[in-house]
């Protein structure tokens, strides 16, 4: 549970490269009920000039059925076009094949104008516009529990607050990484995003339906604490030894909820020109946001309409804590639409989904209300998020996904474990590996304590094979020799990143604390027996985030270490 729980902190700045509303239903191009017979929709892919020619496979993931077409190809002045189509009612993923090499599955539907290439990857933009990744929003600032809460508030170009019809309100947690890129807009990283202001550009060009998007910041430092609920106790079955439920969360999740449904949302009905009922309004969040999610619309089914659940991390509770939870809750006459979705069963918190989704129906949750995504491929990262999103909206706004069965139990077929399945694939022998330390150098930085943070691959304990790749920051403290400056650590094994620290949590630094940090440092089994020191002749830098009492050092060398 607890591996999980931090791999959704992990998240929002880690990244996977590629290639390598609720408007009244009865409005939208889709209809509410299972869809029946062919549909066909185009797919457009905008890509570089680099890329000739291209072929789509597409995927059903619920019953496994594909279907593969070469697309055909337009030029314009600075890219290429691609054009397919198949059937929406058969198909929900697509992936593309240019040069041998395929990309990330997105969703395909019909509330997606196009997925454009760039850098890599699959974005959403409008078909006949050059798309542009700097979407423009207000940011409005409330209080919760004493401190400032940041709510960014998108509204299309074509926003119209005397417009005959009103605009549906789709809420999101983490609105820091999934509206724009750039820590000098206050947001995750630089790298990416959920884009979904151009998901809802792309899907009003090709349905009726419009909507404002509000994102409420849950910044890492509280993440843990306001996107917890209290259902009562934390479930510490996996936790690390002498962990303590209270220093993992101050479980202020329920809190979170009315403030978000009797503080942000009341200032959104009054100033904009929004739907105040719960048939037009969702909202959606993945990992502690995906738990929330479930929290909130099922706690306040008079205010939600849908509920987007994405790789939630149930197992934050045990059984008991949940049976009593949803005890009033399965027969309600207003129940919200739940839209599941989870990757990888164990990677990517699909296990537990598909426990808490079957046990909603065996227990009478009404089934034409609940969906299932199931991408036994999809990782714990916002790139896998936002691929699926465009199936989310149709979620929304038809309370239907056009290719998937509604309440029909889940099963997943891969529950190998992910350091296994990595060992398999590199054909290694566990008992082959050589353990070893890492070593740091503390003679100048004279830090009081000295820690070690492992980010991404699947990095394990070099003596336990323990997994360090859901390490929860600021890591492992580090083991001072003797008197000297020299501190050591268990080197991880496999391709990661390692980053040396000062030991301060991100929730010390918001509340004023000083920290150090290397940066990113990328990690190879050949540093185990290394010392890494800081050059201290390149001043630290300012974290340019939030995080303004955190200092990074960008320079720095490894050494051979002799006892």
């Amino acid at each position: 549970m607890i591996k999980k729980i931090l791999s959704g902190i992990l998240c929002a700045v880690l990244c996977v490269s590629i290639l390598t509303a609720c408007s009244d239903p009865a409005n939208s191009t889709a209809d509410s009920k299972k869809a029946v017979g062919e549909l066909l929709r185009p797919l457009t892919v905008r890509a570089p000039k680099k890329y000739s020619e291209m072929t789509a496979t597409f995927l059903n993931t619920e019953t496994g059925e594909t279907f593969q077409t070469a697309m055909t190809i337009s030029e314009e002045d600075d890219c290429n076009i691609f054009r397919c189509e198949a059937d929406v009612n058969k198909y929900n993923m697509v992936h593309l094949t240019n040069d041998g090499k395929d990309s990330m599955d997105v969703a395909f539907n019909s509330f997606i104008s196009g997925w454009n290439v760039e850098n890599d990857m699959l974005l959403p933009y409008t078909v006949g516009e050059k798309p542009v990744y700097d979407p423009q929003f207000e940011t409005k600032t409330f209080q919760f529990d004493g401190r400032e809460k940041k709510v960014y508030i998108w509204t299309p170009k074509d926003y119209d607050e005397k417009a005959q019809e009103k605009y549906s309100v789709i809420y999101l947690f983490d609105g820091q990484s999934v509206l724009a890129t750039g820590r000098d807009r206050g947001m995750d990283n630089d790298m990416v995003c959920w884009n979904v202001s151009e998901h809802l550009t792309s899907m009003m060009d090709v349905t009726e339906n419009k909507a404002i998007l509000v994102a409420v910041d849950n910044s890492d430092a509280f993440r843990m604490d306001e996107l917890v609920p209290d259902l009562g106790e934390i479930n510490m079955e996996d936790a690390p030894e002498n962990a303590k439920a209270e220093d993992l969360t101050e479980k202020r999740g329920s809190a979170f909820a009315d403030f978000l449904c009797d503080t942000v949302m009341p200032y959104i009905n009054e100033h904009y020109h929004v739907h105040t009922d719960a048939k037009h309004t969702a909202l959606a969040g993945s990992s502690l946001g995906g738990l929330e999610t479930f929290y909130t619309v099922l706690s306040h089914p008079d205010k939600f309409g849908t509920g987007g659940v994405m790789s939630a991390t149930f197992d934050m509770y045990a059984e008991k804590e949940w049976t009593a939870f949803l005890k009033d809750k399965l027969k309600m006459k207003n129940a919200p639409f739940l839209y599941f979705y989870a990757g990888s069963y164990h990677a990517d918190n699909g296990n537990v989904t598909e426990t808490m989704y079957n046990d909603l129906i065996k227990k009478g949750y009404a089934k034409e209300k609940l969906v299932f995504s199931k991408y036994e491929s999809g990782e714990h990262l916002i790139d896998y998020w936002r691929s699926i999103y465009p199936e989310f909206l149709e979620a929304v706004f038809t309370q239907n996904v056009s290719a998937l069965s509604c309440g029909v139990p889940v099963q997943y077929e891969d529950t190998t474990d992910p350091l296994e399945k990595y060992l398999e694939e590199l054909d290694l022998d566990p008992n082959d590996i050589t353990p070893g330390y890492v070593y740091y150098d503390n003679s100048e930085t004279k830090w009081d304590k000295v820690y070690a943070y492992w980010w991404g691959g699947l990095a394990f304990n070099s003596f336990t094979r323990d997994p360090y790749y859901f390490t929860e920051w600021p890591g492992f403290e580090m083991e001072r020799l003797g008197s000297s400056d020299i501190y050591r650590v268990i080197a991880p094994w496999g391709n990661t990143g390692i980053i040396f620290d000062s030991g301060v949590t991100d929730k010390e630094v918001a509340q004023g604390k000083t920290a150090f940090q290397t940066t990113d440092i990328p990690y190879t089994n050949d540093l185990i027996g290394k010392l890494y020191k800081i050059d201290m002749s390149v001043d630290p830098t300012p974290d340019p985030g939030k995080m303004k009492t955190k200092s990074r050092y960008s320079a720095g060398a490894w050494s051979d270490y002799s006892e």
